[in-house]
């Protein structure tokens, strides 16, 4: 019944910006997934990257780090529950404010950051081999300009 329309739109999708940078933001993020898990960091998926791109240093409050990702507090603490209980962040009350939970990374934690950042470039370096520089260093400004 409505099958026209829905090819014209598949049509259409499979040229657009949008759903490209999507489709290859998935698949990138799938195979950094797939090395972290062969690595030995199999707890972490990739909805806890907002915690750790959300940390300061001295630590982040449960309610900065998902006002910076976006997301509600309760996801939030969902996310910190699953990497504490698995040792890559600390959760304490913050001894500035009683109410307030401060997230801290572990030792596990710094050892996937190492080890996430490692991954990251050899997988930048494959795309570079895959593309060559000049374009990769031109997509690489696009989407900067793009999320600018």
């Amino acid at each position: 019944m409505h099958g026209d329309v829905l090819r014209e739109f598949a049509d259409a999708a499979r040229d657009d910006l949008g759903q490209l940078i999507a489709a290859a933001s998935a698949k990138l993020m799938r195979d950094a997934f797939e090395r972290i898990t062969r690595i030995g960091y199999p707890e972490v998926h990739p909805a806890h990257i907002a915690v750790f791109t959300g940390l300061d240093p001295d630590g982040t409050r449960v309610s900065s780090l998902a006002a910076r990702a976006g997301i509600s507090r309760q996801a939030m603490s969902v996310l910190v529950r699953s990497l504490e209980s698995a040792g890559y962040v600390t959760a304490e009350t913050d001894p500035t404010d009683q109410r307030a939970t401060l997230v801290q990374l572990d030792r596990r934690g710094v050892e996937f950051c190492r080890a996430a950042m490692v991954v990251a470039a050899e997988m930048n370096s494959e795309i570079e081999q895959t593309l060559g520089a000049e374009d990769t260093q031109l997509i690489r400004s696009a989407l900067r300009r793009l999320a600018e």
